[in-house]
């Protein structure tokens, strides 16, 4: 358990492409955002924005690219030897991703603070630290997900614009929704990223709104995700996509 959390610790590290996409650009988008729409009362939205955006990418894109890269070395073959639980495996290894991107989430919030002195108290923190956790997990869960249904990188791409359109278009991550057609409202409700924006405006003091329901649907999606991550889960890279039933299977006695 520890050999696995710590391999994943490691390798998300040296992922340097998602690592950029979700500290560095989401800085400069930040920077370059702030610096355009100057605007005191917009700036504490567009931090939260920015946060989101990065535990997007981390969340979906990292473990993607990372699992497919860990399957297609063969790495998982030596897990079907062993009786360890295919859903605890999975957990282990988003909760490792979800731990780095609370610190990296932590790092683009801290930019935000220094730069358009947003207050941010203790309790505030704290609560955004646990939201942050319950977000970045449901996004890993949804990376792990798409990487079970894509059999290169090419196709990892294609499936992971399929939910980053209408989850960052859909919702008023950056921009408000009072104008916008009814169907985008409606069609960024059926992901979680507004759900997710939404609860960090609530806990860091942005908005008058209760966390509770936010959290309460990020919960639900994470563990819907984390299933059916589970249960279609890929042994190898050319392995057929199969849901696990879970039944014991009968050997036969030579």
């Amino acid at each position: 358990m520890t050999t696995i959390f710590k391999t994943m610790l490691v390798t998300s590290l040296r992922d340097k492409i998602t690592m950029f996409y979700s500290v560095i650009f989401p800085i400069v988008l930040l920077i370059g955002l702030g610096y355009y729409f100057d605007n005191a009362a917009y700036s504490p939205r567009l931090v939260t924005g920015v946060i989101a955006l990065s535990s997007l990418f981390w969340g979906v894109s990292g473990i993607a690219f990372q699992v497919h890269w860990q399957r297609s070395r063969g790495v998982y073959k030596l897990l079907k030897l062993t009786p360890y639980p295919t859903i605890s495996f999975i957990f282990l290894m988003t909760a490792a991703r979800t731990l780095l991107g609370i610190l990296i989430n932590l790092l683009v919030l801290a930019a935000g603070v220094l730069l358009f002195d947003v207050m941010v108290s203790f309790g505030a923190l704290l609560g955004t630290i646990g939201l942050m956790f319950i977000g970045i997990l449901c996004f890993t869960c949804l990376g792990f997900l798409i990487s079970n249904f894509a059999n290169n990188e090419g196709q990892i791409n294609m499936i992971s614009n399929l939910f980053f359109m209408p989850m960052i278009f859909g919702t008023d991550t950056f921009y408000s929704l009072k104008n916008a057609p009814e169907w985008v409202s409606t069609m960024g409700n059926l992901f979680p990223l507004g759900y997710y924006v939404h609860g960090l405006r609530s806990v860091l003091g942005i908005t008058s709104e209760s966390p509770a329901g936010s959290i309460l649907v990020l919960v639900i999606y994470t563990a819907v995700l984390l299933m059916l991550a589970a249960l279609t889960f890929k042994w190898e890279t050319n392995g057929q996509l199969r849901v696990k039933t879970y039944k014991k299977k009968q050997r036969a006695v030579v």
